[in-house]
């Protein structure tokens, strides 16, 4: 048996006005979407435990089958170790933000997606400075994407650094900033750090060129997500499984790392919607070939609903449809020893322009998977299937048993 499993990071949403009641899934022309749950079934899990942050990081640890209440120490950390960042007893990993601040307010928490280009020179130069005079190092990542890690210098300065209250980014965007500052332990040197940044990226010569070219600036960093090095029994120990993932996301590329999985790199995978679909597709097909199962991460819906654009996140789910699950099910028909689960980690809300936790829909086919009468993926047709996972992690393990899935 092959095992398919494709991430509509934050696709769920809540029904919107402007869509006549509907919700971006059900608005969305998604018919390969829909052709899955008609193959097999639609149902709900729910990937954010009670009281966890309703976050990408405990989501996709949600959907590669391990419990957030057990493993999940913090965003960064994750990411850092997909970057190879081995994380000493003193150390504590954030989230590093390239944000455009305007006028007090969070203008943009991607600073226009800065490419990885202009990010690697900001970087080094947060280097060349803060790190100087800070217990601190910064590690370029992708387009907006970085980390910092910060030295606590003994127990009670990791300490402090670890339970510091930050706020991400994307969870404020148009609203003023300044209520949202680090705060707690650790958290004057953390706004030290964000302040002297934003004095040396006010010279810097590629946002000069950036404000040129019309496109928004990298402003300031934007420190969150904090935490120590996981611990995460591997994937094949846990599942009697090997697998591959394929992302443009460090923090699912991380995970990947931290669960022992093969983790591929498509040169054209973006977390926008100008990523190689193709590309991601037929490197997860090809891992096939040598692994069980194969994870691919589309990130564009998330990254369009926190932008407040009903318009692109439709045209995201659309997309996902037919470039992503439409080929999965092609390979189906030709490979028929094959299951595919489709499913977003959380909701990511128009309205708000952030996350939020609750039931989600998921579905699945293939062989052992019983079919039901529904015929399309949305939110409503899951809620309506009587089939409700409250303990999300527990889903994908039903999805990867080898006889008939019992749910």
């Amino acid at each position: 048996m092959k095992y398919l499993v494709l991430i509509g990071d934050g696709m769920a949403d809540h029904p919107l006005e402007v869509l006549g009641g509907r919700t971006p899934l059900e608005a969305a022309d998604a018919p390969a979407l829909d052709a899955l749950v008609a193959r097999g079934m639609v149902g709900q899990y729910c990937p954010i435990p009670e009281g966890m942050p309703p976050g990408s990081d405990v989501g996709n640890l949600t959907l590669f089958g391990y419990n957030p209440r057990e493993t999940f120490t913090g965003r960064a950390p994750i990411e850092a170790a997909n970057q190879g960042i081995q994380l000493a007893d003193d150390e504590v990993a954030f989230r590093c933000n390239l944000v455009t601040l305007t006028d007090g307010r969070m203008e943009d928490f991607t600073s226009g997606h800065i490419s990885t280009e202009e990010a690697r020179e900001i970087i080094a130069a947060l280097n060349d400075t803060l790190a100087r005079e800070f217990p601190v190092k910064f590690n370029t990542g992708v387009s907006y994407r970085h980390l910092a890690v910060i030295r606590g210098g003994d127990a009670a300065g990791t300490a402090g650094l670890v339970d510091a209250v930050c706020e991400p980014p994307h969870n404020i965007t148009d609203q003023e900033y300044a209520p949202h500052l680090p705060q707690g332990g650790g958290a004057d040197l953390l706004r030290t750090l964000m302040d002297r940044s934003r004095e040396i990226l006010a010279a810097h010569p590629v946002n000069a060129a950036r404000l040129a070219g019309g496109k928004r600036p990298a402003v300031s960093i934007w420190l969150w997500g904090q935490g120590k090095a996981p611990v995460m029994d591997p994937f094949l120990e846990k599942f009697n499984r090997t697998g591959a993932v394929v992302s443009a996301v460090d923090l699912v590329k991380g995970i990947g790392v931290c669960a022992g999985l093969e983790v591929l790199n498509v040169p054209g995978a973006t977390g926008w919607l100008d990523t190689d679909y193709a590309g991601k597709v037929a490197a997860a097909l090809d891992a096939l070939n040598r692994c069980d199962a194969a994870y691919i991460h589309v990130e564009a819906p998330d990254e369009t609903a926190h932008q407040g654009r009903v318009d692109l996140k439709i045209q995201a789910i659309e997309d996902y449809s037919r470039f992503v699950v439409g080929p999965c099910l092609d390979y189906c028909d030709t490979h028929p020893d094959t299951r595919v689960f489709a499913a977003p980690d959380h909701f990511t809300l128009i309205s708000t322009k952030t996350h939020a936790g609750g039931p989600v829909p998921f579905g699945m086919c293939g062989p052992g998977i019983p079919r039901d009468a529904a015929t399309a993926y949305t939110e409503g047709t899951a809620a309506a299937s009587g089939v409700h996972i409250a303990e999300g992690h527990r889903l994908l393990r039903s999805f990867l048993c080898d006889e008939a899935v019992v749910l």
